[in-house]
């Protein structure tokens, strides 16, 4: 009697060693994800569940974080440096905070605080309102106020007497030596009135209002200030009013400021006062006080209108240079040592509107959130990182970097907010959770991050109290079984993953692009082994999904699929 020969059908294993973190494209890798939750690539080439995080404080009204020595964070109208509510008072609303050496700028506010001197702070601006104002020219020299003649050729001059010669039409201080009238220069008028210097420093550009001396009204540059005098680099006959006069220092309104090169820099596109405006400003160099000194020298202030369109939707210094962004291009400044600063327009993909706090340098690479997606942009032209992360359009991207990873939080076209991480070594994206964040700040290699919610954040556990409660995780790969156009059928797979004490995992399949899951079975972390298989028996299908969830901390080192018939695998 025979029996009929059997043949076994052939089999093939594949088994993924690296997982390639988030890719929600079309036939995605194997071993990649298409959806996650806290999980992130600290562990990679194993898939690991994200650190623990620490909760500094939770915050009543959050408006604002940077970081000097220590996280520094505004909470309503109050600023907190190095755990000390500072005695600055602020307006309660979203804040830009900008670091210039010791210092800590504050805008909208336009406000100043020294980090190192809490007690040294103030506005940026300054506004002095005086009567009974006279005024007499005088030669600045060192400061020294010492105008000693009037304002007509004395018959009989003295040496050293001065004049004020406005025979040419123009004013001309002179001064009587050596026989003759010398014209002097550095000629100047000093203003005198009570408390008109106080707020003000040599070297500052004022504006000048309402002087009965005509000559006396515009923009000037203190050439020496005391309390009661301010000597201006303006030439008028001696006089005096008793009607109000005012002195001011401004600073530009500006939509985005920055720091560059010791000097601040900003942009502005709307309306002010009235007028259409479309400018980029530095304050002077190593002043973040002045805005408004154009005296010719290399240290002045600077002032450029645009003609690209469109309002600016971020700012960013990289490579020595300030950037300016518009939604569709770049506006590069490359400051000159003279002053002759020089700005380049590059069309391209800008950030988009509403992603401006998206701008991070992450080892040595800018990245943003631009028009179509997340963007590294080197000096040349951007490049788009984000094709993994599928379709979806982002928008309101808040990022922040630490150790060759960034972090964003963005929302979706559902306004669901995502906290994804991509690692710019690896080239990996992550998803963690929904958090939204508000703003991001890095110190001593942590990053922290301000929630909506008023939580301040360490990112990854190195400050606060531990966040509570079971840390749950998801891991969900795209359709298993697409690739093969030789019809071999999936009949097992195991999971090898390491879990800790009273972390549990499940593990969940769908088949042939089905809604539901059906559970495979769970592991248990008992602390008697770090390492344990869970392995799945699938039904015969064409293709399944697999979804590992749970809580607790888990490490999932590969994936081993067996298949049976064919020679092509997924």
């Amino acid at each position: 009697m025979y029996f009929p020969r059997l043949t076994v059908p052939a089999q093939r294993r594949t088994t993924v060693s690296a997982f390639g973190g988030l890719d929600r494209r079309s036939g995605a890798a194997v071993g990649t994800l298409e959806r996650m939750e806290n999980l992130c690539a600290d562990g990679w080439p194993a898939l690991t569940t994200r650190p623990r995080r620490g909760v500094l404080t939770t915050l009543t009204h959050p408006n604002g974080l940077t970081a000097k020595d220590a996280p520094v964070w505004v909470d309503g109208g109050t600023l907190t440096v190095n755990g000390h509510a500072t005695g600055l008072e602020l307006t309660d609303g979203p804040k830009q905070l900008v670091s210039m050496g010791a210092y800590l700028l504050i805008w909208p506010d336009k406000m100043y605080i020294d980090t190192a001197k809490l007690t040294d702070f103030g506005p940026l601006e300054r506004t002095v309102t005086v009567e009974g104002a006279s005024w007499t020219p005088c030669k600045a020299d060192g400061g020294a106020l010492n105008y000693t003649g009037g304002d007509t050729a004395p018959a009989e001059p003295e040496e050293g007497a001065f004049w004020l010669d406005t025979g040419s039409g123009t004013a001309t201080l002179r001064q009587y030596a050596d026989g003759g009238w010398l014209t002097v220069d550095q000629a100047c008028t000093a203003l005198r009135a009570p408390g008109i210097g106080v707020g003000f420093e040599t070297g500052d550009a004022v504006e000048i209002k309402d002087c009965e001396g005509e000559a006396l009204n515009g923009t000037f540059v203190l050439r020496a200030v005391e309390e009661d005098v301010i000597v201006i680099t303006a030439l008028a006959t001696a006089g005096s009013q008793t009607a109000p006069l005012t002195v001011s220092r401004t600073v530009p309104d500006m939509d985005y400021v920055i720091e560059c090169g010791n000097r601040l820099w900003g942009c502005k596109y709307g309306l002010v006062d009235g007028k259409s405006v479309n400018e980029i400003y530095a304050s002077k160099l190593g002043d973040f006080k002045n805005w408004h000194c154009f005296a010719g020298l290399s240290t002045d202030s600077y002032a450029a209108s645009r003609g690209s369109d469109g309002a600016f939707t971020g700012a960013a210094a990289y490579l020595g240079s300030p950037l300016f962004f518009k939604e569709h291009c770049i506006e590069r400044v490359y400051p000159s040592a003279s002053g002759a600063h020089q700005v380049v327009t590059l069309q391209c993909d800008g950030v988009k509107k509403g992603s401006g706090a998206s701008l991070q340098v992450v080892d040595g690479t800018l990245y943003y959130h631009g028009v179509h997606g997340f963007c590294a942009f080197t000096g040349s032209l951007p490049v788009l990182v984000s094709a993994p992360l599928g379709e979806e359009a982002y928008h309101g991207a808040v990022a922040g970097s630490v150790n060759g990873q960034y972090y964003v939080s963005a929302a979706d076209s559902a306004d669901r907010r995502h906290l994804l991480v991509y690692d710019v070594r690896r080239r990996l994206w992550h998803r963690q959770d929904d958090t939204e964040a508000l703003a991001f700040a890095a110190c001593d290699g942590e990053l922290y991050c301000l929630a909506s919610d008023g939580r301040l954040m360490a990112l990854h556990g190195a400050a606060g109290t531990p966040e509570r409660g079971p840390l749950r995780f998801a891991a969900e790969t795209g359709e298993l079984g697409l690739r093969d156009a030789r019809s071999s059928y999936l009949q097992r797979l195991t999971v090898h993953a390491a879990l800790s004490p009273g972390a549990a995992m499940t593990a969940f399949v769908s088949y042939d692009g089905g809604l539901t899951w059906q559970a495979q079975g769970t592991i248990t972390g008992t602390g008697a082994t770090d390492r344990a298989l869970l392995h799945v028996r699938p039904h015969r299908c064409e293709s399944l999904r697999l979804k590992l969830s749970g809580t607790g901390d888990v490490k999932v080192y590969s994936l081993s699929a067996v298949y049976e018939k064919g020679s092509d695998g997924p």
